[in-house]
């Protein structure tokens, strides 16, 4: 039941990354320190079938609870549907920052940079720097979408694009369909969902559609890449998941303009309290590993 408990609370965290521009779900995961354990569950659910439903079904009810229970919240804090910057959205993203560094030193650990060399630190500074760049591109305007068939299909492509973010980590979703024009609209589906509007489930099923096609293709991948280049993906992995604070920080520079220092007060309180999260599920992940094995 512990496990179970922990496992939902993980998957709130990954599902709610998921819903903020520039933070990564699967930088979350990574954090939680169950990444690796995501990827195999995926790549063995059609020969482990039981097994591998039980493993990620806390996960999954966790997931669904972060992206439909606190769209509007996240919204709120902040302020994606008002044309002022609210004072919570700077220690909003200063807790994900922390939720990002207190998984850093259970990676860290698995980059063996000795071994990688120069090879390992040019793909570590590379993903670093795709991070960066990222948040600076300018987004169009938003997109209007409607339940016609062909914005239908344009969801599932959207959703396996998403999807590929959410697998690797460092790589925010939502910033691509940010950046595609399309994160709006899927937003404001998730809310009429919520109050009930069933309609918005002609956008939001496609959408998930793709998501699913999209993490099995990835995740297979990520799964080779794991196993045949272990080093040189771990360091790509800790370049994008380093790069994701300054991507957050970079995205939010208009948030320095209005804090003040209580705000910033708050703001370094909710980073500590992210990183003692983070720190701890993935101990506590890393800790459970051993005894299964």
């Amino acid at each position: 039941m512990l496990q179970w408990i922990l496992d939902i609370l993980r998957g709130v965290v990954i599902g709610v990354s998921n819903i903020i521009p520039g933070v990564s779900g699967g930088t979350m995961a990574v954090s939680m320190g169950i990444y690796d354990r995501i990827i195999y569950d995926v790549n063995n659910i059609r020969k482990q079938f039981k097994k591998v439903f039980m493993d990620l079904l806390p996960i999954l009810i966790g997931l669904l609870v972060g992206l439909f229970a606190f769209a509007a919240l996240i919204g709120m804090l902040l302020g994606t549907d008002s044309d002022t910057i609210p004072l919570t959205r700077l220690p909003t993203n200063f807790a994900f920052i922390g939720l990002i560094l207190g998984g850093l030193p259970v990676i860290f650990k698995r980059v063996n940079m000795k071994k990688a060399g120069v090879p390992g630190i040019v793909v570590f500074i590379a993903f670093f720097a795709l991070v960066v760049v990222l948040p600076l591109l300018t987004a169009p305007e938003a997109r209007v979408v409607d339940h016609s068939f062909v914005n239908m299909l344009i969801m599932i492509v959207l959703g396996a694009i998403a999807s590929s973010a959410m697998v690797i980590p460092g790589i925010s979703g939502s910033m691509i369909i940010m950046l595609l024009g399309y994160y709006d609209s899927i937003i404001n589906a998730m809310n009429e969902l919520r109050h009930g509007d069933f309609s918005a489930l002609a956008l939001l099923l496609p959408y998930v559609i793709g998501l699913l096609i999209g993490i099995v293709f990835i995740a297979k991948l990520m799964n080779f890449l794991l196993k045949e280049h272990t080093t040189l993906t771990f360091c790509a992995i800790f370049g994008l998941v380093i790069g994701s604070p300054v991507a957050l920080l970079v995205q939010n520079t208009d948030c320095f303009a209005i804090a003040n220092p209580g705000n910033w007060v708050i703001s370094i309180v909710c980073c500590l309290a992210g990183f003692v999260v983070a720190y701890l599920l993935s101990r506590l992940e890393k800790d459970d590993s051993q005894k299964d094995g």
